[in-house]
């Protein structure tokens, strides 16, 4: 589908998944069934989020997205995955960079191997050895090199992480619950990052369950992640999953 085309289907994603605002805060994870209803932990903090295009091989137009909140997002692991959405297939490497805030050199600089599909994509910093400290503010930035020689021409994508410590009460929410609560349990106190690894992680565990597709879709629309969230419904449609990037 061409990409000037899905505004249309936007609308009708947008009114399928459609939550009215929880008058239960604390039920809201059992409520919000279309999917994990994420409130915001900073909702009064700029908007950080980039998004990247360029025209790639073939005259491709690639679109590169950081799978991350508008502002901020919370992690409560010193070792969160980072997830990033691409609309073409591609053997170009990438780039990501980490950059701790107020420090000028970059916390941590790695090249990557390319995936070959589109879709979503997952990078485990348990994997790279990258550990994130508490109370941190970190910008990470994924980069498709397109042309070596030309870094203007490479899409960039960018988003922020923070790294807080568990309440009490989301750790008590969480024991109490089965693994399936989880992305519901984090989206409602505000942990952007394990919400969509534990939600990501059941996904993994049964790729063409379209119930599990449709709450991905209604997650990633609450912040404006469109392309992601229709590639999630042509998957919850029965189209065949590409990218996962495990």
């Amino acid at each position: 589908m061409n990409h000037k085309t899905y505004g249309s289907l936007l609308v009708t994603i947008a009114l399928v998944f459609t939550l009215p605002p929880s008058t239960h805060p604390e039920d809201a994870a059992e409520q919000s069934i279309r999917g994990p209803l994420y409130r915001e932990p900073f909702p009064d903090a700029p908007e950080v989020r980039v998004e990247g295009v360029a025209r790639g091989e073939d005259s491709v137009v690639q679109y590169l997205t950081v799978l991350a909140p508008k502002r901020v997002g919370v992690t409560t692991k010193e070792q969160p995955c980072l997830f990033w959405y691409q609309s073409e297939a591609t053997k170009n490497r990438f780039e990501l960079t980490i950059v701790q805030d107020k420090k000028p050199e970059p916390f941590a600089e790695l090249t990557l191997n390319g995936p070959s599909s589109r879709g979503i994509q997952r990078l485990r910093l348990s994997q790279l050895n990258i550990k994130l400290a508490e109370g941190v503010e970190y910008r990470w930035t994924i980069s498709m090199v397109i042309d070596p020689q030309h870094p203007i021409k490479n899409p960039v994508a960018s988003g922020a992480i923070m790294r807080l410590a568990p309440t009490k009460k989301l750790l008590d929410r969480l024991a109490k619950s089965p693994p399936s609560k989880a992305p519901f349990i984090y989206a409602d106190e505000g942990v952007w990052y394990d919400s969509l690894e534990a939600l990501s992680d059941l996904i993994d565990q049964r790729p063409k369950d379209p119930d599990l597709h449709e709450q991905r879709v209604f997650f990633f629309m609450q912040q404006g992640l469109e392309d992601a969230a229709l590639y999630e419904g042509a998957m919850a449609n029965g189209e065949q999953a590409s990218g996962s990037g495990k």
